[in-house]
């Protein structure tokens, strides 16, 4: 299209109103310490974190798996339980000195029992060398411990003076060598294994003299996927009854499980005799029903006999009177 032949004309523009300017208020600058790293102090706010953070956090914790910890809990319930007045401690540093040495060293065996020690729940540390040591230890060994509980632990405990000491392989790999249970009666010069029993249900268990229990595998649960591991549960059992022993929170299941059987019969007992109440009732009253009507058939009775007495008073009465009149006509036709 040329320009001589265009149509086409700008609209104007509309007038428009100026614009106010707006007060914008002075940018607070807040001042840093250079020594702060800044990706750091960006990582710890709240409305705008930066990950990872650097340097990187790191929890020191070693976590417990769930099948050693509920060995150590079971075999700790059954043994405070059965040695009520004795130190029975769970993850207790036990503090001593090694042979040769001038300062005390420190293991957590995963069990100990002290019999001749009073129990103390506030005993935050067990002082070998003052209390003596641990007449009995437990190590439930796994894949990380099984070296040091087997080797560098278990000759301390030897050099000390702890009279025996029960292995348990939670996993049942036997990396160590050993099965899944084995120990020792310990003296300062000699380890001698601890003597095998058979059970009445067939199962093969170590005796601890210490203790006079026998320990043994009672369950073996497999592994649930490729990445975990064999689960093993150790029992304790008592030769003198032929039981195994129960921890707390079983004796505790076990009563709750009678209080409930004995609240049941409770209550069957109960339903029992509203039901016997309820036949007595329906019994009684049928007797009622049964002499009520024995009464009115009485009362009928002597209704009848009465009404044929005083038919029969009637009818003497109606002869005697017609033996009148019969009497009296008599009378009259003789001359």
């Amino acid at each position: 299209m040329s320009e001589a032949t265009s149509d086409f004309h700008p609209r104007p523009a509309l007038p428009t109103a100026p614009r106010r300017a707006r007060a914008v208020p002075p940018r607070r600058v807040e001042r840093r310490d250079p020594a702060v790293d800044p990706r750091l102090e960006a990582a710890l706010s709240l409305r705008n974190p930066v990950y990872p953070l650097d340097p990187p956090l790191v929890d020191v914790r070693i976590p417990v798996k769930e099948p050693h910890a509920a060995a150590t809990a079971y075999s700790r319930s059954v043994l405070r339980h059965w040695f009520p007045g004795a130190q029975v401690g769970d993850d207790l540093h036990m503090l001593f000195t090694e042979p040769g040495h001038t300062e005390q060293t420190r293991l957590s065996p995963d069990i100990l029992v002290a019999l001749n020690v009073p129990r103390r729940a506030t005993r935050a540390d067990y002082d070998a060398d003052a209390l003596g040591p641990p007449d009995f230890v437990l190590e439930v060994v796994s894949r990380s411990t099984w070296r040091h509980d087997r080797g560098r632990k278990l000759d301390c405990y030897q050099q000390i003076g702890v009279r025996e000491c029960l292995l348990f392989d939670v996993t049942g790999e036997d990396r160590a060598g050993e099965g899944e249970l084995w120990g020792y009666a310990l003296t300062p010069e000699h380890r001698e294994r601890l003597k095998e029993v058979v059970l009445p249900n067939g199962e093969r268990g170590l005796r601890s003299e210490v203790l006079g229990l026998v320990a043994y595998v009672a369950e073996r649960v497999p592994p649930a996927g490729p990445h975990e591991t064999a689960a093993l549960k150790m029992r304790w059992h008592d030769p003198a009854t032929g039981a195994d022993i129960a921890d707390e929170d079983e004796v505790r299941a076990e009563a709750q499980a009678e209080r409930t059987r004995a609240e049941g019969e409770r209550h069957r007992a109960d339903a029992a005799e509203h039901r016997a109440r309820a036949e007595r009732d329906r019994a009684n009253a049928a007797k009622q029903e049964a002499q009520a009507a024995r009464d009115r058939e009485s009362a009928a009775k002597r209704e009848a006999l009465a009404a044929r007495d005083r038919a029969e008073h009637d009818a003497q009465a109606l002869r005697h009177r017609v033996a009148e009149l019969e009497e009296q006509l008599r009378r009259r036709d003789v001359p």
